[in-house]
């Protein structure tokens, strides 16, 4: 489920994350924390349906819950910074859990019920690790941030999935699946990637000279905000990005074979796609 504190490239609107809740990735400072137990979550138990649901009358219902869970997200407004970002991750998670426990509250169809309930455990996952993310951006811990939302999305995947065989469509929108930069590697083989932060005027800088060496290049380009979780939590989960700016050269079916941390100048991001082709 896709959420909504979008700046530019990576947090769509949908479930926060039911999910996939506006949040950052970096926070460019602390050190990797330890594998903590998940905080427990609040899960009603699920209601027994009565004879005859059907699994459209499951689906239309959660879909509407998902619908509502979207449209609340994406009032909470897009941060525009790690503070901002910081005091919008719990009111996302907060409403993401009452979301999910409508979900949860509904009426299964007794064929489906143990596939709703992998769905829901899924879900609950993503929130568990969102609110440990939160805490550790809180903490200055940007190494275990990043990894526990690249870990949350990974089990927001895993939920969409069986909501959309389900029927669930406005509960599994927004995955890491739907991003920027797999649009962008559809259509041109090579991609420059550069992870930016809206507030920074040298990542500004970083952008128009990675822009203007992948178009000289004849390559694809992208620009990901690192406070968008949904496009930031596969480029942290495979390379280990930890600050802004960077610019990645990605490669079709190979991933990034060249990695700048920091801002480069257009003739060497045009010569890195080049040898890319090699």
């Amino acid at each position: 489920m896709r959420s909504k504190l979008r700046l530019r490239v990576l947090l769509p609107v949908a479930i926060l994350a039911l999910m996939g809740v506006g949040f950052g990735a970096f926070g460019f400072t602390g050190a990797p924390g330890g594998e903590d137990a998940l905080p427990a979550l609040q899960r009603p138990a699920q209601t027994a349906a009565p004879a005859g649901v059907k699994r459209s009358a499951w689906a239309r219902k959660a879909n509407a819950i998902c619908r509502s869970l979207n449209a609340e997200t994406a009032q909470l407004g897009t941060p525009q910074s790690r503070n901002e970002l910081i005091q919008l991750l719990p009111r996302s998670v907060s409403l993401a859990q009452a979301a999910l426990g409508e979900l949860r509250a509904l009426p299964a169809p007794k064929r489906d019920a143990k596939r709703i309930a992998r769905m829901l455990r899924q879900f609950d996952r993503f929130l568990a690790l969102e609110t440990q993310a939160a805490a550790a951006l809180g903490a200055n811990d940007s190494e275990s941030f990043a990894r526990l939302t690249a870990q949350a999305f990974a089990a927001n995947d895993r939920g969409n999935h069986i909501a959309r065989t389900l029927g669930a469509t406005r509960c599994s929108v927004g995955g890491t699946d739907d991003t920027d930069l797999g649009r962008e590697l559809e259509g041109h083989r090579i991609v420059v990637a550069v992870l930016y932060s809206p507030n920074a005027s040298v990542d500004a800088l970083a952008i128009r000279e990675a822009r203007s060496g992948a178009n000289e290049a004849g390559a694809g380009f992208v620009a990901i905000d690192v406070y968008d979780a949904q496009e930031i939590a596969p480029v942290a989960a495979e390379y280990a990005v930890r600050g802004a700016p960077a610019v990645l050269v990605v490669v079709r079916g190979r991933g990034a074979v060249t990695q700048f941390n920091g801002w480069v100048d257009s003739e060497t991001v045009a010569q890195a796609v080049d040898n890319a082709r090699v």
